[in-house]
Formats: structure tokens, C-alpha cells, sequence
């Protein structure tokens, strides 16, 4: 597939096919995504792919059930809302888990040493280790619609990170960043609108 054609008619997948991926597609595409470019060249990223459906609702439930707890902590009802996008994981013949070990870069150590917040040293620093996961997920994606395979980049089921790293028996310092569900889709969406480029791009010469 083009590269440039494969970035344009990528689309985030919701609903699956009831067709099981091969462990080797998925082998392969994580062995492409693992090309992106990280900080330092620490590959700071692990993938667990989860194919065991009793797995996969345990991991949905829970997820429910932390914006459920989270709703009626904050008095937010709507919060409850989020379910509906948060928990479809569990639908798709697998979901690959991505996680994250920290950034370890000397600047940073001095700088945390000499007493900067987490706020400041990121924004001098730009968190290199989650724009690092970010280019591993991209490949992710467009490795899997290169092949065939619908996907999605999901951030909200984050909401139940600690318990969903403990049912997949992952310890510190790893942590859970992004799931991503992944199978042939059940239909193509239409491509969302794009801002254009006057309202995105500048230009200095």
C-alpha cells in the first residue's frame, strides 16, 4: 500500500468482524511499528496483546466500573456517558495493550534535582516518552490498515490503568498508555472533516 494513500484512508474502527487476526499479522505489525523513532533511541514502549475474551470483559467491566465510581465521587452524571466509548475493546478479536517505561535522560535528572515540577520540566522538555509512544502507536495503525485490519487508538480506558496493569500482571515501572482493539472491520466510517491547512500552517521565510 502507498504510504501516502494508507495515511489518508486510515479510519478509527469500532465495530469487528467476528474473524480472528493470526499471531503472525500481529507479530509482524508490532515488529513494523517498532521502527518509530523514540528519545534516545530507548524503544521505551512492551505490547501484550490479549485475544482471551473472559480477559477482555474483565478488562471492559473494569473500565465501566471506574467511571461509574468516578461519576458518583464528582456528582458528574455524565461521565457516565464515557462508557459507551471506553469499553468496546472487549468487541474486537483482540486489543493490543501498549505500554510505557519513564524517559530516562540526564537533563531531565538535573533539572528534577534542582527542584522543577513535573509541569515545568515537561514543558522544557516536551515528555519525549509519551511523544515516543504516540509514533509507536501511528505505526500500529497504519501497519494493521496496510494489512487489511481496522483499529482504534483508545486513551479513555487509561481511566482504569492500575487495575487493568494488574489483571495483565504488569509491575512498575511500566504503565498503561493506550489500548488499541484491532480486527477486520465490520464497515468503513466516512472521513471525518479536516481544518485546512490557513487554520493549521504557518509559514516563515
Amino acid at each position: 500500500m502507498d504510504l501516502i494513500q494508507g495515511i489518508m484512508e486510515r479510519r478509527s474502527i469500532r465495530q469487528f468482524l467476528d474473524k480472528e487476526v493470526p499471531n503472525e499479522d500481529l507479530e509482524e505489525i508490532i515488529r513494523i511499528a517498532s521502527w518509530a523513532p523514540s528519545g534516545a533511541n530507548q524503544q521505551m514502549w512492551k505490547f501484550i496483546i490479549v485475544k482471551n475474551k473472559n480477559i477482555l470483559d474483565q478488562m471492559s467491566r473494569l473500565v465501566a466500573d471506574k467511571i461509574d465510581r468516578l461519576a458518583e465521587e464528582t456528582g458528574y452524571s455524565e461521565l457516565v456517558r464515557m462508557k459507551a466509548y471506553s469499553t468496546f475493546f472487549n468487541k474486537a478479536p483482540a486489543t493490543i495493550a501498549v505500554f510505557m517505561e519513564p524517559y530516562k535522560n540526564k537533563a531531565e535528572e538535573v533539572l528534577r534535582a534542582a527542584g522543577y515540577s513535573e509541569e515545568r520540566l515537561q514543558r522544557l522538555r516536551g515528555n519525549a516518552g509519551i511523544q515516543s509512544i504516540g509514533a509507536v502507536i501511528q505505526n500500529i495503525l497504519l501497519a494493521a490498515h496496510a494489512k487489511g485490519y481496522g483499529t482504534c487508538w483508545m486513551c479513555a480506558p487509561i481511566i482504569a490503568a492500575p487495575e487493568i496493569e494488574k489483571i495483565l500482571e504488569v509491575e512498575e515501572p511500566w504503565q498503561l498508555k493506550a489500548l488499541i482493539p484491532i480486527g477486520k472491520p465490520a464497515s468503513i466510517p466516512k472521513a471525518p472533516s479536516r481544518k485546512p491547512l490557513t487554520e493549521i500552517l504557518k509559514i516563515i521565510e
